[in-house]
């Protein structure tokens, strides 16, 4: 029987016949002298073998196995073949397994047993001078007996190694990890000496791991070829598998592989949902291949290949994951998932390279009208336009990412000078800056940037990051449209302000606020003819603040609308009581911006009106600024046209310190203006001022619109003001802002 036969169909165990167990032990005697040679010619023999000569190379192994043959020799002709003695078989087969002893190897050793001991036998027989064929056959039948239950047990052995192999690897989550166990399953199976993953992409194969192959083969480690080359190339092409036992003498070898000692080649197409994602590829190197490779092994290689594709398919997945959720789906930039790993990595950077890190915080000025106004459709367009324009004005060892909104971080590394940051930080303001366009209707927007820079500012990411948005607030504080560094001033004064910010949360809750009243006069009587609210705050420990002190952040909270509600409520309620009084004085109450752009306006407006009856509605004057009311000239108007049915007037106040022209007055149709100080003060000694207050003076007359000057603190300006024409007033000259209690006490 040859060493590549499949393994011979047998008579049923324990038929042998007391004549040829009596031959046999009597050709086991004549034997025993010859036993240990014979053994030792059997090791030889295995040892000769290719495929087994490496295993061999471990003395502990080769001891142990050739203990296991002579053993197995002695007791093959004792004559007893019962139950144990089968059993023994069977444990040969599977301790073959165990010391990784090729199947087809046992059929060698067995056809060199059959060839060595009929030699014997007919030694025997002619010496005895009986018929050899009374021994011999006893001792084929014997031999192949062995052969099939020592086979059947090494390939259920196997099978059953297998299965648990497979369990075993279905455990394993890793990919790396994952191939190695799978290769090295795949390498037992067939017989093999290596194995490599190849990857697919963009037309190319490239290795990406390796298991049990030579050193010469690590050159391949970040090599790439054609996806059309080589066994693995055939086998992503023809999508099935390709062997080839003698891979330097096959159309499919290549020169480099040739050089790095592949012998033969089995190349399995790993497969996916979209399409071939790879190839195991097993390799031979110094064990001898297979002629081909046994049909019962196919199915081991084919889900062991199969179970590797899902894997590599799931870390795809995976990856595709970690991506959407670390990539921002607007813009494209990484989002905030990834800010403290990239502060982090910088930092470290800068630390082994000795430059100087810098982190932007930056936060877009203007963004939330142009989101409100021009809608979300055109927001979105503003945030990745500007997304592209800040990336497009970075250096290349620079990065951005989407923070949070209308918020970008921008690391800036490998600085070697601080002015440097300087440039790339005004640099990113005048890419921001422009004005945004929908219809008839344009808005600007620009760019608050607070810089942090590393190690100046010592500390972990996190707070580095608070560093460049307390500076990038800073900025935001200061006017926009520019950027700061972080020093530790600011953060004292941004803690104030958040302080500042924590009372005024509870301050309408507590009752604090109140209104204080400032008369307003005609200049020709020096009499009463209205009063402007101005809002108060009765801080617990710092006293009576006035607006300066908190009016510009609490227009930045959204506690505005409420105590803006408050306001409105409260000097209703005021003006009821004037008015019932019999002192129809005009109560002027001004408006902050989100009041303006708040929907509920009209309806308070109305619900307050029915509320105090008693009030003279045309002298009601409610009043905005005038930069307000131009950011958005045709929904002003809409509002003022609103508020005029209802009897109300609108007055525009600090006129004269913007951009307006007065003909926006009569688009607003505003019923008046009030000149700010900024304009009259002057006057006395600046003939340009007087000049210009004249002029809004006269137009202000043409169009029959009310005006009011504001900060007239002495005579001289009070009379020249009644020369221009002007009939109302209020300043330090008159009276100083009052309570209401006062202020009633005034009137009466």
């Amino acid at each position: 029987m040859t060493a590549s036969s499949a393994a011979p169909e047998c008579a049923p165990l324990g038929t042998f016949t007391a004549q040829d167990t009596l031959h046999l032990k009597r050709f086991g005697d004549s034997l025993g002298p010859r036993l240990p040679h014979l053994a030792e010619d059997l090791y030889r023999q295995l040892q000769s073998q290719s495929d087994t000569r490496n295993l061999l190379s471990d003395a502990n192994q080769a001891a142990r196995l050739q203990a296991m043959q002579k053993e197995w020799l002695k007791n093959l002709f004792t004559g007893q073949y019962n139950a144990a003695f089968w059993d023994t078989q069977r444990t040969m087969g599977e301790r073959h397994i165990e010391l990784a002893i090729p199947l087809p190897q046992i059929w060698a050793t067995f056809t060199f047993l059959r060839t060595s001991l009929v030699g014997e036998a007919i030694r025997a027989a002619a010496m005895e001078q009986t018929d050899p064929a009374a021994g011999i056959n006893p001792l084929l039948h014997l031999l192949d007996t062995c052969q099939y239950v020592m086979s059947t047990a090494y390939e259920r052995k196997r099978l059953h190694d297998a299965i648990l192999a497979l369990r075993q690897l279905a455990r394993v989550y890793d990919l790396e990890e994952f191939f190695h166990e799978a290769a090295r399953l795949a390498i037992t199976v067939a017989q093999a000496d290596g194995a490599g993953l190849l990857c697919q992409g963009d037309g190319q194969l490239k290795y990406r791991f390796f298991h049990g192959l030579p050193m010469a083969y690590q050159a391949f480690a970040n090599w790439s070829f054609p996806d059309h080359l080589g066994t693995s190339g055939a086998a992503v092409q023809r999508e099935e598998a390709i062997y080839v036992s003698d891979y330097p003498q096959s159309v499919y070898a290549m020169p480099e592989f040739v050089d790095a000692g592949l012998q033969g080649s089995l190349a399995i197409p790993i497969p996916g949902p979209e399409g071939i994602q790879g190839v195991l590829a097993i390799s031979w190197f110094q064990s001898r291949p297979l002629a081909r490779i046994p049909e019962d092994r196919w199915d081991h290689l084919r889900l062991i290949t199969d179970m590797l594709g899902a894997n590599l398919y799931r870390e795809k997945l995976e990856n595709r994951m970690e991506e959407l959720a670390t990539r921002d789906m607007l813009t494209g930039l990484p989002n905030r998932r990834v800010v403290m790993e990239c502060i982090t990595t910088a930092m470290a950077r800068a630390e082994r390279h000795q430059f100087l890190f810098a982190l932007l915080f930056l936060d877009l000025d203007g963004f939330k009208p142009i989101n409100d106004r021009l809608g979300h459709h055109t927001g979105d367009e503003t945030l990745q336009q500007v997304a592209h324009d800040l990336s497009n004005a970075l250096r290349g060892e620079d990065s951005i990412l989407r923070y949070a909104g209308d918020e970008f971080m921008v690391l800036v590394q490998d600085i070697a000078h601080i002015n440097e940051v300087e440039a790339i930080a005004q640099r990113m303001v005048e890419t921001v800056r422009r004005d945004v366009q929908k219809g008839d209707l344009t808005l600007p927007l620009s760019a608050s940037i607070g810089v942090s820079v590393y190690p100046f500012d010592d500390g972990g990411a996190e707070e580095l990051v608070h560093h460049a948005d307390l500076a990038m607030y800073a900025a935001k504080q200061a006017g926009g449209d520019q950027w700061q560094f972080y020093d530790n001033d600011i953060g004292q004064t941004l803690a104030e302000r958040q302080r500042l910010v924590h009372d005024l949360h509870h301050a309408l809750d507590r009752g604090e606020f109140v209104l204080h009243w400032q008369p307003i006069v005609t200049l020709s009587k020096r009499r009463i003819s209205g009063a402007e609210a101005l809002l108060r705050w009765q801080h617990p420990t710092r006293g009576l603040l006035s607006p300066g002190d908190f009016l510009e952040i609490l227009e930045s909270l959204p506690l505005m609308q409420t105590v803006g509600h408050w306001i409105i409520e409260t000097a209703f309620a005021q003006a009821a009581q004037w008015h019932s009084q019999g002192h129809c004085i005009d109560v002027h109450i001004n408006l902050a911006a989100t009041q303006l752009e708040d929907m509920e306006l009209l309806d308070l407006l109305r619900k307050n009106l029915r509320r105090y009856p008693a009030i003279h509605h045309d002298h009601i004057w409610l009043e905005i600024v005038e930069r307000v009311a131009l950011r958005d000239i045709p929904a002003t108007a809409t509002m003022i046209r609103a508020c005029r049915e209802l009897g109300l007037h609108f007055s525009l106040d600090d006129f004269g310190t913007g951009a307006a022209a007065l003909q926006y007055l009569v688009e607003l149709e505003c019923s008046g203006i009030k000149l700010d100080k900024s304009m009259v003060a002057p006057m006395r000694d600046s003939p340009k001022h007087h000049n210009i207050v004249r002029a809004m003076v006269d137009m202000a007359k043409a169009l029959s619109i009310h005006v009011v000057a504001e900060g007239v603190e002495d005579n001289h300006t009070a009379e020249i003001l009644d020369a221009l024409g002007v009939q109302h007033a209020q300043g330090y000259l008159f009276a100083k802002p009052m309570d209401a209690a006062e202020m009633t006490r005034i009137l009466g």
